[in-house]
């Protein structure tokens, strides 16, 4: 029994050997592993929103209305007797600081006219009030030295309306919504 162990300790003993000449040892099998390689992608910082942009607003001036620094004056030189009066107490009723009504030395007007005082900034401010609540389309030219009024003064106005057929006897403040 002794010789039959002999022949198997020999060949565990040569096992060993033949595994490491044959690439079959550990450590070789450690040596020759292949390790997949790696990439390393950058990982982007925490990235905001992206910036937005409002609309443009788009904004309307709409003209202020001045009613005060200027006296008006209405004188009648359209066919209808007694406008100026009624167009008077229009305005008055918008506001405007009104002198007393007369008649334009003009004769018939078929287009009314705005004057204002040279010089005047608040006559002038008053008067494109005026124009602007008769719709635009009215004259606006400066008062001559000698106002076309049948008293040839105008007393403290300087803002003049002569009231021509257009805006006889009608309500620009209603058109307006004023």
């Amino acid at each position: 029994m002794a010789i039959t162990r002999r022949p198997f300790l020999s060949v565990l003993a040569v096992v060993p050997f033949v595994l490491a000449a044959c690439g079959g040892g550990d450590d070789e099998a450690a040596a020759t592993t292949t390790v997949a390689p790696t990439t390393t992608v950058p990982v982007p910082a925490t990235t905001a929103a992206p910036a937005t942009t409002a609309a443009p607003t788009t904004t309307t001036t709409v003209p202020t209305t001045v009613t005060d620094g200027a006296t008006v004056v209405v004188a009648n030189a359209s066919s209808v007797n007694g406008s100026a009066g009624r167009m008077s107490e229009i305005l008055a009723g918008a506001g405007f600081e009104m002198g007393t009504p007369t008649n334009s030395t003009e004769g018939k007007l078929g287009a009314t006219k705005v004057y204002f005082a040279a010089g005047d900034e608040a006559a002038l401010a008053v008067a494109e009030s005026l124009v602007r609540l008769l719709g635009g389309a009215v004259e606006l030219l400066e008062l001559p030295t000698v106002p076309p009024v049948a008293s040839s003064d105008l007393g403290p106005a300087t803002v003049l309306l002569t009231l021509g057929d257009d805006f006889a006897d009608q309500d620009p403040t209603v058109s307006v919504g004023g």
